[in-house]
């Protein structure tokens, strides 16, 4: 058995409270209480809550029922019916300002004061589910919007001609442009930063399959930086089969790309590493015995003797070739007994200003450009001489004819998941770039700079261990190295290392 609906009569006129209360219980319903005065009403309703309200306007004020009503929304949500003989319009108008739920005219009839009744309780029903409806939709755009907002893949969706309906920050930003750039309405093909027909592919197959997963394509941002990206796309139709609109979300690759580069070329030095290591050791021995050999046979022949030239000729390319093996030493070890230290970078560039002059010839012009708010680097001094040395030989060799030779110290930050930071983590760096304008590197050159052995050098010239081991000493003290460089105009290696802290 359902609960009886509860009602609360609120009128100064004794006879019109007892005449109400049996008309209630003639219609069923239970009287929860019955108030005379504007104070007794506002109390008995806050007590009781009843299920409906009937409140005379007039009681000992011309509004007293308006402001009772008035009072009792401010705590509870109940409906109310008033009563009055009043029609005057602007007694009418400030009851209904308090929003009654409906208006009966005395005298009173019974079929009126059910209809009331049953229309309040059901348009009372009606708005808490709407109100109920509406914070459940309020909810659901909240979430929306959070997750739209913050998460870290780009998402967005698309008219079945191509337009942006929809486009989340990290989707804006993964295209570099600024966070207010607003994409809605411009199509794909308008954006330029993707291959038209590597889409075609992608949608061709949506439209055959629903949904693609992990379709794996190359991007151009704005700024033109390529990325790697993996993306998941479905579409939606309606009931007749309709295409609505595609949406997807977007993953980019370039760092895991970069990494699984990076890990590729470590395991594979290492396996360089080992075989260097044996090898030089074997050969090692073998050297020290033909040098030996060759030194005796110089003490016991004359310096005219036709052969004794045979005999220089051995010692020097032994000696030679034992420089050799002790680069494939250096190279197989790895960085030991190193010994980190907070160091002054700008006075480290000053300090070997005459070294590097010496080093390059009179037709190589040195620039040195120092632009730091934090100067103190955190490596093994030694250990970076020796890496810095090697670059500055190597862009000399790489100007035969001349040219200049420029130095520039910056401070650069990489946030977390910055997607400007391509080869370091998050922190802080001081960034030494070493740029010359010699030859230049091929792009397909360019890709096994670092590779063991590998060089550009005319043979016999250099080991092509070099930068294999600058690599190596700037990994070792937590720091990072890049290339880029473009042929005839010239090559610039860029060094992260890390700030020290304090």
């Amino acid at each position: 058995m359902s609960q009886r609906v509860r009602v609360m009569i609120v009128d100064d006129d004794p006879s019109l409270r007892k005449y109400l209360t049996l008309m209630l219980k003639e219609m069923q319903y239970d009287l929860a209480g019955a108030a005379a005065s504007q104070q007794e009403a506002e109390e008995m309703a806050l007590e009781l809550k009843p299920d409906v309200i009937i409140m005379d306007v007039v009681m000992e004020t011309r509004r007293a029922g308006i402001d009772a009503a008035a009072k009792i929304a401010e705590h509870v949500n109940i409906p109310l019916i008033f009563l009055t003989t009043d029609v005057e319009e602007e007694t009418l108008s400030q009851a209904l300002a308090t929003e009654p739920f409906g208006y009966l005219i005395k005298p009173i009839q019974a079929d009126n004061l059910r209809a009331a009744i049953e229309i309040s309780l059901l348009r009372f029903r009606e708005e808490i589910s709407l109100r109920v409806y509406q914070e459940a939709l309020e909810e659901a755009n909240h979430l929306f919007k959070g997750i739209f907002t913050t998460m870290q893949n780009g998402y967005y969706r698309v008219s079945p001609d191509e337009k942006v309906i929809l486009a989340n920050p990290a989707f804006v930003d993964m295209l570099g442009y600024s966070p207010d750039t607003n994409l809605t309405g411009k199509t794909i093909e308008e954006l330029h930063y993707v291959d038209p027909a590597l889409r075609k592919k992608m949608i061709d197959r949506v439209h055959d399959e629903k949904s693609v997963q992990h379709f794996e394509s190359e991007w151009t941002r704005s700024d033109g930086v390529p990325i790697s990206v993996l993306e998941n796309i479905q579409s939606y139709k309606d009931d007749t089969g309709t295409l609505q609109y595609l949406e997807g979300t977007v993953q980019d690759v370039t760092q895991l790309h970069i990494l699984e580069q990076q890990l590729q070329l470590s395991q594979k030095m290492e396996v360089i590493g080992i075989m260097a290591s044996r090898i030089a050791h074997e050969l090692n021995n073998k050297l020290t015995t033909i040098l030996g050999y060759a030194d005796l046979c110089a003490i016991k022949l004359p310096k005219d003797h036709e052969v004794y030239k045979y005999i220089q000729n051995i010692q020097s390319y032994s000696k030679h070739s034992a420089g050799v093996i002790q680069q494939l030493l250096k190279f197989s070890r790895k960085p030991e007994n190193q010994k980190p230290v907070a160091f002054d970078i700008a006075e480290f560039f000053f300090e070997r200003r005459e070294i590097v002059e010496a080093i390059c010839t009179r037709s190589i012009s040195v620039l040195t450009q120092i632009e730091l708010e934090k100067n103190m680097a955190y490596a093994d001094v030694k250990q970076f001489e020796q890496a810095f040395i090697n670059l500055v030989i190597n862009a000399r060799d790489a100007m035969p004819d001349g040219g200049s030779l420029t130095f520039k110290l910056t401070n650069e930050t990489h946030a977390p998941n910055a997607r400007i930071s391509k080869i370091a983590p998050q922190g802080e760096y001081i960034n030494v770039s070493i740029s010359d304008t010699g030859a230049g590197i091929s792009a397909a050159n360019l890709r096994k700079i670092f590779e063991p052995f590998f060089t550009t050098k005319k043979e016999g010239v250099g080991t092509g261990l070099g930068l294999s081991i600058v690599k190596g000493i700037i990994e070792g003290n937590k720091g990072f190295i890049s290339v880029d460089s473009t042929p005839d105009i010239g090559t610039t290696f860029s060094i992260l290392l890390p700030v020290a802290e304090f």
